[in-house]
């Protein structure tokens, strides 16, 4: 017999997430969640949208799907340094059995990274999609912007580029044993790097969701600054263009989406570990992103993701 919404909230997403944290004071079971910031620091909020052959393609997995949505809204939190608190899921289904697959998606990403499902909202849909807001705390002040880089600044990434691209291709081509089909089937928050590099003093930081040049752009305009990329410093750029070859890859590393990782700048005096990021470019005064490959500059078409592009 086929559950009402309250039940299938109360079944399927009630208690579903990580530990509750000192943030919340009442979660999922009323009109809304009840929430206390701790004195002295700052609430970080993001919302973002994943929907069904937009985000996902048709014939994947909805678990996945919706696993990937919550890791992706998390990424926002990464790249502003916050310890993620809390999480609301709007899950619009064309039906039950997807319901139960995304529910179960959604306790999967909580569960991993230990972040409260604190409310949300289930409904019948056309199409499969989730609407994820999450929260997150830091110091007062501290939070790392895309509007805060300097021209004096270093550019440097934490983590890797292009591999979403490739396991696409893959997974668009029906090869769903190649080797790159896992790297679009999860997404992997960098929230410990985030919160080490605003530690660190870092000021100014993106997560790379639409391509590498597009989210340098985004970072160049909102700080006034120019920026210069040398891309074959971007990890794994040799091997990978033996693998893949050198065309497909920097197509990949320098338009595809997805991959997640950190965009940032910080001044020389930053001493930034090699295990946590590579440098790969710097800042400049004038504006725009100028991209260099073995020192070479490059006449590149913005191409990056665009909703309505």
């Amino acid at each position: 017999m086929s559950e009402n919404e309250f039940s299938i909230i109360n079944n399927y997403f009630k208690g579903k997430g990580g530990h509750s944290s000192t943030f919340t004071r009442f979660a999922i079971g009323d009109d809304a969640s009840i929430h206390c910031p701790r004195t002295g620091m700052d609430l970080v909020v993001s919302s973002d949208t994943s929907v069904e052959n937009v985000h996902w393609p048709d014939d994947f997995s909805r678990v996945k799907a919706a696993d990937r949505a919550i890791c992706s809204a998390l990424s926002d939190l990464a790249a502003m340094g916050a310890n993620p608190v809390a999480v609301w899921a709007n899950v619009m289904a064309r039906d039950e059995k997807s319901v139960k697959k995304m529910a179960k998606g959604v306790s999967n990403a909580l569960r991993r990274y230990n972040v409260e499902l604190v409310g949300g909202d289930t409904c019948r849909s056309a199409v499969n999609a989730l609407a994820v807001t999450v929260a997150g705390e830091l110091p007062e002040g501290s939070a790392m912007r895309r509007d805060l880089a300097k021209s004096t600044d270093n550019v440097w990434l934490a983590g890797r580029l292009g591999f979403h691209a490739l396991g696409l291709q893959q997974w668009m081509r029906y090869q769903r044993d190649g080797e790159y089909i896992h790297c679009m089937e999860e997404i992997t928050p960098l929230l410990s790097a985030g919160m080490h590099l605003r530690e660190m003093g870092v000021k100014c930081c993106i997560d790379v969701s639409d391509g590498l040049l597009q989210d340098a752009g985004h970072l160049a305009v909102a700080s006034r600054i120019g920026i210069d990329i040398e891309v074959t410093h971007v990890p794994n750029w040799l091997h990978m263009c033996r693998s893949v070859g050198a065309e497909n890859f920097f197509d990949a590393v320098l338009h595809g989406g997805e991959d997640y990782a950190l965009l940032f700048t910080a001044p020389a005096e930053i001493k930034i570990p090699n295990a946590l990021a590579v440098q790969i470019g710097c800042c400049r005064v004038g504006e725009g992103v100028n991209l260099y490959r073995n020192g070479k500059l490059c006449e590149v078409e913005s191409k990056g993701f665009l909703h309505f592009g």
